[in-house]
């Protein structure tokens, strides 16, 4: 493996742990323009990168760094796993991977990306973008010459777009389209609609005959073909919404039910409220992703009732029934 090579995947790795700084992404930016085989080389090392996660997979591994993965039932460190085959595996076999040929089509590349329930992934793609994925979630990634198109099949994804004013960069989410050229936002899709929340730069977000452009700190819940397209100045909101990419959850006075609905994004053990009038309780606080219990423990005390620990759900409120201890 060259030298060029080794920085290609250095950068990779980097990139797949967490975001760039201001003076590193600089530092990436001038090492991608200083020779034309620097971006070859990382072009290679995502789509081999990708190949590695697709294969792996389909192994019933996961893929993503481990220090992502919050599945409770995990035993060996999948992202390690990954990581070794990245190094030694795929590089080692020029562009085969375990038996099958990738093919380096620079006219178009697509490729498929997804979590698990639980799990969190940072994608380098080819084009240096760089997508953060939320749990139980799947993006189609297809890039060309003339553009770069991610749909968002299911969950939620927050992209940094490198710049290119010839390429625009546009996420599909149902009838909803976000289109930017170098910015960071996020994309959420519900049954109804999609939310869009800009964290740097400008997009443009249209359904049917409604656009609106978004600029950085503004949010959009934007139901399918809307005739309007409303949109609000909330940057503190939008920090508290993409907290999990710190392996976070964040209350400000949202209901418990809200709360609950998002520790059941991420955890294998449902969070169940027995008594309908809770679930209007407005909460505050701030917890790690996988601190379901712990969630399910203060709100018990905060409220007075009774939590209820089974093999595969929380009760808060009281229930009776089988497979229980309550605390």
């Amino acid at each position: 493996m060259s030298a060029i090579d080794n920085q290609a995947l250095a950068w990779l790795r980097i990139q797949s742990e967490r975001e760039l700084d201001a003076d590193e992404r600089a530092h990436f930016d001038a090492w991608l323009e200083e020779d034309t085989r620097h971006k070859g080389a990382y072009i290679r090392a995502t789509v081999i990168d990708n190949a590695i996660a697709q294969a792996v997979a389909q192994r019933d591994l996961y893929p993503g760094d481990d220090r992502y993965a919050l599945r409770s039932d995990a035993s060996e460190p999948k992202g390690a796993n990954r990581r070794a085959l990245l190094r030694y595996g795929a590089w080692a076999a020029g562009l085969g991977l375990f038996g099958v040929g990738v093919s380096l089509n620079v006219a178009e590349r697509r490729t498929t990306l997804s979590t698990a329930r639980g799990e969190f992934r940072r994608v380098a793609l080819a084009d240096t973008s760089v997508a953060s994925i939320n749990s139980s979630s799947r993006l189609e990634v297809r890039l060309t010459s003339e553009k770069r198109q991610i749909t968002l099949v299911k969950g939620e994804a927050w992209f940094e777009v490198a710049k290119d004013k010839t390429k625009p960069f546009v996420v599909e989410a149902g009838d909803v389209r976000v289109r930017a050229v170098g910015t960071a936002f996020g994309v959420r899709r519900f049954k109804d609609g999609a939310e869009v929340l800009v964290t740097e730069g400008t997009v443009e977000v249209w359904t049917g005959n409604a656009k609106a452009l978004l600029t950085a700190g503004q949010r959009s819940f934007v139901p399918y073909r809307t005739a309007q397209i409303t949109v609000a100045r909330q940057p503190q909101e939008i920090q508290r919404k993409l907290a999990w990419r710190e392996g976070k959850l964040i209350f400000t006075r949202q209901t418990l039910g809200e709360a609950v609905a998002d520790f059941n994004r991420y955890s294998v053990k449902k969070i169940i409220i027995s008594d309908p009038a809770l679930e209007g309780k407005r909460i505050f606080g701030q917890y790690q992703i996988d601190a379901a219990e712990q969630f399910a423990k203060d709100i018990g005390a905060y409220l007075n009732v009774p939590i209820e620990v089974g093999r595969e759900s929380i009760v808060i409120g009281a229930r009776d029934g089988p497979d229980k201890n309550s605390i």
